[in-house]
């Protein structure tokens, strides 16, 4: 197991006067003398470092409620790296808990090292800190370069509930890496050089892996990505169209022994001119595809008396734009907010908006993989569901109309919702769908 270097960092705000430069709470230096004492820890370091009020510059006077950031780095031995690393967090977030309120403190930690890190909230358990350091371990162990896990708000005390973002100096590491997280029964993204598994916030399928790294071997494939959430393998190749390593690589994932008529995967290649083609892994393509629920989760119960969900039963938003070999994709997430179960079964209707309000000229907008279409979903309260978005990455040189709102009919005979597609995830400059774009839309299906 390679040596490991866990820190853990507090962030929190407190008070600051002009001209002076308080050190850290009592409360943490305390705690940090505790983490010091505790068997297994090698050294501490403790610094503090202050922001601007809001609306002052970086001089001038501050309020009680200036934000700071205390940072404590505990430095353990690598044999006991998980009981120290929840020992430590027990003494911290307890001390920051204890920090006197009317100081606006917000805490988090962040466990890293060795290429481990591992964020937590002060409600994360002791407990849950312990087994997330030792997974992170294994992975390492198993092949990992670096392994990050965030264990914040939404995880509860469930050790596992978190997503690991996994990195591997080469495709062929993967397979080690998604085999121990199996084992683990650890969620995880992974990701080598030319080759990507986009997980869904699932366990990774090892056979699916192996196919994956397979793919990104085969001769004149640049990239190769898969992404649970569509049960589809994206592969970028540097071959011109028709090309013969196409028509190969084509035959060989028709010829893999995986995908079933029950459980298909689809597959996009696209050549070095970005034209796309289509098919089914294992050639089992399906009469008619219902995408299943993203990550493979456990599907929501039928319920035939749900009525349809209306514009006003849904809260929408975007995700986060992730990109990868000359293709971006992201979502339309829509969350039930009607306070009892309601169900849709169709896609979205999207029309991209650049900054003056003016559509995209010429947009073609396709299925987001062959044969799906849409499946009913009956949503629980507070239950959301995903519609899946892709599209070619497009010039935005010489300053041209991006797109800065999408505009969403998230179910037929509701109004459009505008939504903002500069934040939260999404470029500042707003979104490279111009005039032109061909964007790859999928029908809603299970999301979380």
């Amino acid at each position: 197991m390679p040596p490991l270097r866990r820190v853990l960092l507090l962030a929190a705000s407190a008070f600051v006067l002009a001209g002076c430069t308080p050190g850290p709470p009592d409360e943490i230096e305390a705690a940090a003398e505790a983490v010091r004492a505790l068997p297994g820890v090698a050294d501490v370091a403790v610094t503090r470092t202050f922001g601007p009020e809001p609306g002052q510059g970086n001089f001038g006077q501050r309020s009680e409620t200036a934000p700071s950031t205390v940072r404590v780095e505990v430095t353990l031995d690598p044999h006991a790296a998980g009981e120290a690393a929840g020992s430590a967090h027990r003494l911290l977030a307890g001390a920051a808990r204890d920090v006197d309120e009317d100081e606006n403190i917000t805490v988090t930690s962040d466990f890293v090292g060795s290429g481990l890190r591992v964020g937590a909230g002060p409600d994360t358990a002791a407990e849950v800190v312990a087994d997330a350091v030792e997974d992170g371990d294994e992975l390492l162990a198993a092949g990992a370069t670096t392994v990050s896990l965030g264990l914040g708000e939404g995880n509860g005390s469930d050790p596992l509930a978190a997503t690991a973002h996994v990195t591997a100096a080469a495709p062929d590491d993967l397979v080690d890496v998604a085999e121990a997280a199996d084992e683990l029964d650890r969620r995880a993204e992974l990701e080598a050089p030319g080759a990507r598994y986009r997980s869904g916030a699932g366990v990774p399928d090892v056979d699916t892996v192996r196919l994956l790294v397979a793919a990104a071997g085969r001769p004149g494939v640049q990239d190769a990505t898969y992404l649970a959430a569509e049960r589809r393998l994206a592969i970028q190749s540097d071959a011109a169209s028709g090309a013969q390593s196409l028509a190969d690589l084509r035959r060989w994932l028709e010829a893999q022994d995986l995908a079933t008529v029950d459980a298909p995967m689809a597959y996009t290649v696209l050549d070095a001119g970005y034209a796309e083609t289509t098919g089914w892994v294992s050639g089992a393509e399906p009469p008619a595809h219902s995408p299943g629920p993203a990550g493979g989760a456990t599907p929501w119960p039928d319920d035939p008396a749900a009525p349809d969900c209306t514009g006003q039963d849904l809260e929408l938003t975007l995700g986060v734009v992730d990109s990868a070999a000359g293709t971006r994709g992201s979502s339309v997430r829509a969350r039930n907010v009607s306070g009892r179960p309601c169900a849709v079964e169709n896609v979205p209707d999207l029309v991209f908006e650049n900054a003056t309000g003016q559509p995209q000229g010429n947009v073609t907008v396709r299925p987001s993989e062959p044969g799906a279409v849409p499946a009913r979903v009956v949503l629980p309260d507070g239950g959301a569901v995903l519609a899946p978005l892709l599209w070619h990455t497009m010039s935005t040189a010489n300053d041209p109309d991006t797109t800065t709102t999408v505009q969403v009919t998230p179910v037929p005979g509701a109004d459009p919702v505008p939504l903002d597609a500069t934040t939260d995830g999404t470029p500042a400059t707003g979104l490279d769908i111009l005039d032109g774009a061909e964007v790859r839309v999928g029908p809603w299906t299970q999301g979380d």
